[in-house]
């Protein structure tokens, strides 16, 4: 009886396996890579130290102050307001907010409400108050609603109001 050596794979099947090793690990990766989360525009929350958000109070009652003892105006009101929030947003976000835009700032926040920003001005103006919830969006929405203070019938009113707001947000951001 004669030994025979034993048969082996054939090159063909190695061939077949290397390349559904190789389309599986392709299509695993494309799958996690197209399915992963868009973060080229996701906005940061950085955490606040109770010290630097005292800070930032401090600065709002400063402004409510120099309201109180007439020496704003309730435009001026308003664009204090507006730095003020500004500074407070880019140093939670981590995004360059001071320089910029209303419509830039709705746009870069994650919104609970409507994705167009022109609609977002719109239903903010109509209410007369911020709508969403996004923190940035807030800010942003806030901003919105400063833009034509001048003409508030009540400017008392509208200071108040203003000040509130901004109080809402260094404190609870």
């Amino acid at each position: 009886m004669q030994i025979l050596p034993p048969v082996l794979m054939p090159v063909w099947m190695i061939v077949v396996m290397i390349v559904g090793v190789l389309l599986v690990s392709a299509w695993l990766l494309r799958t996690f890579l197209v399915t992963r989360r868009d973060t080229s525009r996701e906005v940061g929350d950085i955490p606040m130290a109770p010290r630097e958000r005292r800070q930032w109070g401090e600065r709002l009652e400063e402004i409510s102050r120099r309201w109180d003892g007439g020496e704003l105006d309730l435009r001026e009101l308003h664009l204090e307001l507006a730095a003020l929030l500004r500074g407070f947003a880019e140093a939670r976000s981590g995004e360059e907010i001071t320089t910029a835009t209303v419509s830039e700032i709705l746009d870069m926040a994650a919104t609970s409400g409507p994705r167009s920003v022109e609609e977002r001005r719109r239903s903010v103006r109509e209410a007369g108050h911020p709508l969403d919830t996004n923190p940035l969006g807030h800010v942003g929405e806030l901003l919105a609603v400063w833009e034509q203070p001048s003409f508030d019938r009540e400017p008392q009113a509208a200071a108040q109001e203003a000040l509130t707001h901004a109080r809402e947000v260094v404190t609870q951001w």
